[in-house]
C-alpha cells in the first residue's frame, strides 16, 4: 500500500536517503544546467517515482548486485532508482554511473562473505 503524500509534493514512498538524492541532484542540476532544467528533472523523476508508488513501473534486477532486501531498479537517464517492488519504497536515486556492486554490498561473486547490508 502506498503512502500518502509528503508535505511539500514529495511522494511518500521515499525513503530519507532517497529525499536527500533527489535534492541533492536538483540541486546540482540547477547551478550546472539552471533553474529551468532543474524543474524539469524534477516532473521527471515525480513522475517516475509516482509510477513505482502506484505499481505501474516494475523495474528490473540487476545481475551483477545481489542486495539482502528486495530491491529492483528503473532508469530515468541518467540517474536510477533502487527500490523494494514489494513495499514500493524507493531506497535511492543515484547516477547510474555509480558502482552499484560496491553500494549494494558486493556482486554475487563475493555475495558469500559479505557479513553486512549497506542499503
Amino acid at each position: 500500500m502506498a503512502l500518502p503524500d509528503l508535505p511539500g509534493g514529495l511522494p511518500g514512498n521515499l525513503s530519507r536517503s532517497a529525499v536527500d538524492d533527489l535534492i541533492r541532484l536538483l540541486r546540482r542540476s540547477a547551478r550546472e544546467f539552471g533553474v529551468v532544467v532543474s524543474r524539469r528533472s524534477r516532473a521527471r523523476l515525480l513522475r517516475q517515482i509516482e509510477a513505482i508508488r502506484d505499481g505501474k513501473a516494475i523495474g528490473y534486477r540487476r545481475p551483477d548486485v545481489q542486495p539482502r532486501r528486495p530491491t529492483r531498479f528503473l532508469n530515468e537517464d541518467p540517474w536510477v532508482f533502487c527500490f523494494n517492488p514489494d513495499t514500493r519504497q524507493v531506497y535511492r536515486i543515484l547516477h547510474g554511473a555509480r558502482d552499484f556492486p560496491a553500494l549494494f554490498g558486493g556482486s554475487i561473486a563475493d555475495s558469500d562473505t559479505r557479513d553486512d547490508d549497506t542499503t
